[in-house]
């Protein structure tokens, strides 16, 4: 008994003393960022924290950059650069500015990212509005200390109750260009406030990260989606967007809708939407059914019909706007590819450009009663 305790202090003792340890000899990045001039050249960033103190704007995490024609010689040149080694399994962001996502190269710049060594594959990706670099700039740690946690804390939280996507850096590799749902990337952008006011807003949910009509000392801002074709990311998807997709899921926390007579309903899913695909058709048909339940204040009883027509239009426009992106963000094609027996079969079919014509046909099913 006294062995195996003495093990145990000395464990502690050896793994208490590794922290401060790789401090001093290795940059431990919390986030890297990834940018694309006109000219073509990659610019490659690391937010670390600092083992010393600075007297700079931000004392507690330092960024190194470095650039070059590819993102490998970019990569090259911030390890040559960096006086100590980088060590990526610490890593909760990936940061692709607008520009480098745009790119035909965007699925072999996640792989490339992904074959760093050690990189933390767990990561969240967010596709950034200009330039990746001023987003990780902005981003610090308001609540809390470490901007770790308080990153991770953040995503979560905007991912749980449906307003960004939940992608990691391990989704999108295995699904960008391979799979037969294409990935949604967190949309982050830094808001200046110039375009805020304090006029109403007819659905605020209705936004893109960068334009929230909201004042707050925290300019970062993470809501709505990238969206992909395939290849790269092709639009933006709003929060609003992101909202219905999780809803039609079975998962949404934070979704209520105005009646005519502005009485509000919180709309919750009672369980996943029915799927089906009828490739039979000329176009082909994409059918969704949606079940949801609605909670409303007792006393002030909402007009059920008036939001299982609102529900029904904006799912229907939403499924659209994919179409017109040509993104099967939602997965119709997971439904589809089940009805072929080969993949030569599948090939033929030519799936996202019947996706992409095919005729649209959306059912909500809605329960309402007092919360």
């Amino acid at each position: 008994m006294k062995r195996a305790l003495f093990f145990l202090s000395l464990c502690a003792l050896l793994l208490a003393g590794c922290a401060p340890r790789q401090l001093e000899e290795e940059l431990l990045v919390i986030a890297l960022t990834v940018d694309r001039s006109e000219t073509g050249e990659v610019t490659v960033s690391v937010k670390a924290p600092r083992s010393a103190a600075s007297s700079g704007e931000d004392e507690s995490y330092l960024m190194v950059e470095a650039s070059g024609p590819t993102f490998s010689d970019a990569m090259t040149m911030l390890n040559a650069a960096t006086p100590r080694p980088l060590d990526f399994s610490q890593s909760r962001e990936v940061m692709i500015g607008e520009r480098a996502a745009r790119q035909e190269d965007f699925a072999r710049l996640l792989q490339q990212i992904d074959a760093l060594p050690r990189f933390r594959c767990s990561a969240a990706v967010i596709v950034c509005k200009g330039e990746a670099k001023a987003f990780s700039k902005a981003q610090k740690p308001y609540v809390g200390m470490r901007l770790s946690r308080y990153t991770e804390t953040t995503l979560n939280n905007y991912a749980g109750k449906g307003f960004t996507p939940k992608t990691t850096l391990c989704d999108g590799v295995r699904d960008l260009g391979f799979g037969f749902c294409d990935p949604l990337f967190i949309l982050g952008a830094v808001n200046d406030f110039s375009g805020a006011s304090s006029a109403p807003v007819e659905n605020a949910l209705d936004s893109l990260a960068g334009n929230l009509p909201r004042k707050s000392a925290e300019t970062v801002e993470v809501f709505g989606a990238a969206a992909t074709d395939g290849v790269r990311v092709s639009g933006y998807l709003t929060g609003y967007e992101m909202a219905l997709l999780h809803l039609m899921e079975g998962h949404v926390e934070a979704l209520a809708l105005l009646d005519g007579q502005d009485n509000t309903l919180r709309v919750l899913a009672a369980r996943p939407a029915e799927i089906r695909v009828e490739l039979s058709r000329k176009p082909v048909l994409l059918s969704v059914r949606v079940f949801c339940e609605g909670q409303y204040t007792p006393g002030h009883p909402v007009d059920e019909a008036f939001i299982t027509a609102q529900l029904r239009q904006d799912i229907t426009a939403f499924i659209r706007h994919l179409q017109a992106l040509r993104c099967d963000g939602f997965g119709f094609g997971c439904h589809a590819v089940r009805q072929f027996l080969t993949v030569r079969d599948w090939e033929q079919l030519h799936w996202r450009d019947a996706y992409c014509s095919a005729d649209v046909d959306v059912r909500v099913e809605l329960r309402c009663m007092e919360n």
